[in-house]
C-alpha cells in the first residue's frame, strides 16, 4: 500500500531521535544514484493479521520508505504509534536498512472485535514533522474461555433462578454466556449440562454462539416439590440453576363480564407451585375466538420482594355479539377466559362548548354552561350555536367564588349555589328566589321544582307558570315528581302531596332517619339511616307496609342509590345495579362479580350504569348495549325523551 498524503503530526521524541541518527547523509540506492528525501511509505507486509486479544501477532509488521523517483531511503527514521485497540508495539521506533525498510513487532489489545490500527510514521530529519504514514489494521479474536456466568432473563437478583412449568419447556431463559478473561464472549465453545434434581430432561452438549452464549432445553420433571436443579460445566466453571416449577394457573379477574363490543377488559391470572406463586413465569395471550386483540401478547408474572404470581393484559373485544373467548398459557398450562359481548350503541355529539366552558345541564336542543374563567352563566340553542347570557355573577358576594348547579326547564332555567342561594332564570331575566338551606339542594324534575324557603317553608314551584305554592307542614327534606306531586318527611310518614293539593300520609318502615326522598308521581321512595349501625336501607313507600328494596354497610365508601321513573325504580349499591318493574319484578343488571354504579333511569325502564370504565345502557326488555368510554368528572342525566352524557365541553344524546 503506498499513502503519498502529508500528515501535520509532530513528534518531539521523534525529532530527538532523528536529530542524532539522521545527520548522517542518506545512502545511494543501487543504481548508484544518490537517495532525496523520503516521500513515501509502503506497506510490504504484516497487514490485516488475525490474533487472540492481548498477543503479539504472529508476523512483524514491515514498511519501505523511498523518495520522490522511487530511491530507498536507508537511515530513515520511522515511528510506530498504536492509534486504535489499547495494544501496545515493542521499541516505537525502527531505522530503515540499506532497502529502505523498517520493521516492528505489534501486540493487540484486550477488546475482540473492536477496531485495532497501528500507524508508520517517517519523520523528517531536521523538524521532526511527519512526512508520510501507513495503517496497518488487525483483528482480535477472544481468547481462551475462561469464565461462565448465567444469561438472559435467569441473569436477575438471583441469577440462577429460573421457572417454568412442572412437565414442560423452560423458555428462553434458560442459558450461559462464556466468556475469555478479559470479558469477551468466547464463541464455538461446548458447554455441557445436567439435571441435578427434580428427574426432568436437558439437551447436551451445546455450542456458544457469536455472542458466546449456550441455550439448551430444560423439561421439567413432573414430580411434586418446590424446586428443581440443573447445571452448566464449562471452562473448570460450573453455573447452577434453581427452577421453581409452577402447578397451576388461575383466573384471577376478568372471566364471565359482560362487555360491550370493541371495548377493553382488563383479564389477569395467578400462577402457582408447590411453594407458593410463581413469578417471572412467561404467559402467552392469544384471542380464540371473536376476532379482537390482547396487548401485550406476551406477559411475565410478577416478581419482586413481594411475590403475587399475577400476569394482567389488557383484552380488546372484537365486534361479534355473543360469546368471545381468550386463552392464557404458560407451558403444559392454560385457563380460557369467556366474555358475553353485547352490542356497542352510538353516542351523538349534541354540542361542543369553547374551550373552558364546562355544560351544567343539557336537553336535546339547549346546553346550559359556564365559562370557567369569568364564570358567566349562558345557555346555548344548539340548533343555532346562539348563546343567551343567564347571569354574569354566580353569588350576591363578590368575595368568593361558590359552586353552582343548575336544571333547564321549559323557556328557563333554575340556578342554586354553595350558600343556597336561589335564582330562577325566567323571560331572559334572572331573579333571586330564596335562601335555602345549603344542605338541602332543590328537588327540580321537568317544569317543577321545590324547595324550603326559611322563613316561609316547603314551596313547590311550578317553574313554567313562575308561580310558586307554600305547602303547610312541610319540612326541608323533599322531593318533586315531574307532574308537580311531591314527597316529604313528616313525623315517620311519608307525605304526599298532589298537583291538585290533596295530602296522603304513609307510616313509614325506616327505624332511622329518613336520609333522602323520591317521588315519579306514580311511587314513592326514601332511604333512611341507622346512625348507630352506620347502614342503610332503600324503600318503596306502600300503604299496606313499605317494601325494602337494597340495604347496605355505609361504612368505608358503602353508598345507597335509589331513582323512579314512570312506575319503574333502579337501585343499588357502589357495586351493583338492580331494577324492579312497574309490576314488582325484580333483576340486577351486572353479571355477578362485577362491579356496576347507578347513573339514569328513563320512564320506559331504561338504565344507564358504568361497569369495567364503560357505559351501559339496558332497555326494559332487556337488550343491554354499550355507550362507549367513561372519562372522570363526567354525569349522565335523563332530559325530556333521552339519556344525556355531560362530559365537560362537549354534550353527547345516549338515545332513548
Amino acid at each position: 500500500m503506498r499513502l503519498k498524503t502529508p500528515s501535520p503530526l509532530a513528534h518531539a521524541a521523534a525529532m530527538v531521535l532523528a536529530a542524532a541518527v539522521l545527520a548522517l547523509p542518506a545512502c545511494t540506492d543501487t543504481t548508484g544514484g544518490g537517495a532525496g528525501p523520503a516521500a513515501h511509505l509502503d506497506i510490504l507486509s504484516g497487514n490485516a493479521q488475525t490474533a487472540p486479544v492481548l498477543t503479539e501477532l504472529p508476523q512483524p509488521v514491515v514498511v519501505k520508505v523511498t523518495d520522490a523517483q522511487g530511491h530507498k531511503v536507508k537511515n530513515q527514521v520511522v515511528n510506530f504509534v498504536v492509534t486504535a485497540g489499547g495494544g501496545h508495539v515493542f521499541a516505537g521506533t525502527a531505522i530503515t536498512n540499506d532497502d529502505g525498510i523498517a520493521q516492528e513487532r505489534w501486540t493487540l489489545g484486550g477488546v475482540a472485535g473492536s477496531p485495532q490500527t497501528l500507524e508508520a510514521r517517517a519523520v523528517d530529519s531536521a523538524t521532526g514533522e511527519a512526512l508520510v504514514f501507513g495503517t496497518f489494521t488487525a483483528t482480535a479474536t477472544p481468547g481462551a474461555p475462561a469464565q461462565a456466568s448465567a444469561y438472559g432473563g435467569s441473569a436477575g437478583t438471583a441469577d440462577t433462578i429460573v421457572v417454568g412449568v412442572a412437565g414442560s419447556v423452560v423458555e428462553d431463559s434458560f442459558a450461559v454466556q462464556v466468556r475469555d478473561a478479559q470479558g469477551n464472549p468466547v464463541p464455538g465453545v461446548q458447554v455441557a449440562w445436567a439435571v441435578t434434581s427434580g428427574g426432568g430432561t436437558v439437551t447436551s452438549p451445546v455450542t456458544t454462539d457469536a455472542a458466546g452464549v449456550a441455550r439448551t432445553q430444560w423439561v421439567l420433571g413432573t414430580a411434586a416439590g418446590p424446586t428443581q436443579t440443573a447445571q452448566a460445566t464449562v471452562a473448570g466453571a460450573t453455573v447452577r440453576f434453581t427452577a421453581y416449577p409452577a402447578t397451576a394457573l388461575a383466573k384471577t379477574a376478568g372471566d364471565g363480564v359482560t362487555a360491550a363490543a370493541g371495548s377493553p377488559v382488563t383479564v389477569t391470572v395467578t400462577a402457582t407451585g408447590t411453594s407458593g406463586p410463581v413469578g417471572d413465569l412467561p404467559i402467552h395471550w392469544t384471542v380464540a375466538s371473536g376476532g379482537g386483540s390482547v396487548t401485550p401478547a406476551v406477559g411475565r408474572t410478577a416478581k419482586g420482594p413481594s411475590i403475587s404470581g399475577t400476569a394482567s393484559a389488557t383484552w380488546t373485544l372484537g365486534g361479534t355479539t355473543g360469546t368471545q373467548t381468550l386463552t392464557a398459557s404458560a407451558g403444559g398450562l392454560s385457563v380460557t377466559f369467556t366474555v358475553t359481548v353485547i352490542g356497542a350503541g352510538q353516542r351523538t355529539l349534541l354540542a361542543q362548548l369553547p374551550a373552558g366552558g364546562t355544560a351544567m345541564d343539557a336537553t336535546s336542543d339547549r346546553v346550559m354552561w359556564i365559562d370557567g374563567v369569568t364564570r358567566v352563566i349562558r345557555v346555548r340553542t344548539i340548533s343555532s350555536g346562539a348563546d343567551a347570557t343567564v347571569k354574569t355573577d354566580t353569588v350576591k358576594s363578590t368575595s368568593f367564588v361558590w359552586t353552582v348547579n343548575g336544571r333547564l326547564y321549559t323557556g328557563g332555567a333554575l340556578l342554586w349555589n354553595s350558600f343556597g342561594e336561589l335564582f330562577d332564570w325566567h323571560a331572559g331575566i334572572a331573579s333571586y328566589v330564596a335562601k335555602t338551606p345549603s344542605s338541602q339542594p332543590p328537588a327540580v324534575d321537568g317544569d317543577w321544582a321545590s324547595y324550603y324557603f326559611e322563613g316561609t317553608g316547603l314551596v313547590r314551584r311550578n317553574l313554567a307558570a313562575a308561580t310558586a305554592t307554600t305547602i303547610a307542614g312541610g319540612t326541608s327534606l323533599s322531593d318533586v315528581g315531574p307532574d308537580g306531586t311531591l314527597v316529604y318527611p313528616s313525623g315517620g310518614s311519608l307525605v304526599t302531596v298532589s298537583p291538585g293539593g290533596g295530602t296522603s300520609s304513609t307510616p313509614a318502615a325506616a327505624s332511622g332517619t329518613i336520609f333522602q326522598v323520591f317521588t315519579d308521581g306514580t311511587n314513592a321512595g326514601y332511604i333512611s339511616v341507622s346512625p348507630t349501625a352506620n347502614s342503610g336501607t332503600a324503600y318503596l313507600s306502600r300503604a299496606g307496609g313499605d317494601e325494602g328494596l337494597i340495604a347496605n354497610n355505609l361504612s368505608h365508601g358503602g353508598r345507597l342509590y335509589l331513582m323512579l321513573a314512570g312506575g319503574w325504580a333502579a337501585y343499588g349499591t357502589e357495586n351493583s345495579v338492580y331494577r324492579r318493574a312497574p309490576d314488582g319484578t325484580n333483576g340486577q343488571l351486572n353479571p355477578s362479580g362485577s362491579t356496576a354504579v347507578l347513573l339514569a333511569l328513563s320512564p320506559s325502564g331504561a338504565v344507564v350504569y358504568t361497569m369495567n370504565g364503560q357505559y351501559y345502557k339496558a332497555a326494559a326488555n332487556g337488550t343491554t348495549v354499550g355507550e362507549g368510554p367513561v372519562a372522570q368528572g363526567e354525569q349522565v342525566v335523563w332530559r325530556g325523551d333521552r339519556f344525556i352524557l355531560l362530559s365537560g365541553g362537549a354534550v353527547y344524546d345516549l338515545g332513548s
